[in-house]
């Protein structure tokens, strides 16, 4: 949704990151490799789905070269890969908890973020179940 906003170097860091989110729980669902495949497509990269380094290594290179706003547009479309397969469980959050503490980030600001990923996925919804009803 965000990620052009990005320059190359954080859009290749960000699919290190959504592939360390993909993982976090041990399991790799189909919405997720679906998701890192829509990542790809979305900054004009090629799919990648192992990362052969530390989500801290990824966090602290991306701290550097990233603003609040950058990293808050991170933080949003990792939010989404969790969410992918409509579970959000606590390896999850510990997750997004890391990556809110490296950049910074409130605990306000990401349950806002989660709230309104909530509510774009009921409104999603209900569009498909209008439109789609037979």
């Amino acid at each position: 949704m965000f990620l052009m906003m990005l320059n190359d170097d954080q859009k290749k860091l960000f699919l290190k990151l959504a592939v360390k989110a993909a993982e976090v729980n041990g399991v790799v669902e189909y919405e997720e490799k679906n998701m890192l495949k829509a990542f790809a497509l979305e900054v004009k990269e090629t799919p990648i789905y192992s990362a052969d380094c530390a989500t801290s290594e990824i966090l602290d290179d991306l701290k550097r070269i990233s603003s609040p706003k950058e990293k808050r547009i991170i933080t949003f479309e990792i939010l989404g890969i969790l969410f992918s397969d409509n579970e959000y469980d606590e390896e999850e959050k510990e997750f997004v908890s890391e990556i809110a503490e490296s950049f910074d980030i409130s605990r306000n600001q990401i349950d806002q973020m989660v709230k309104l990923i909530n509510d774009y996925s009921d409104l999603y919804n209900k569009i498909v179940n209008t439109v789609l009803i037979e």
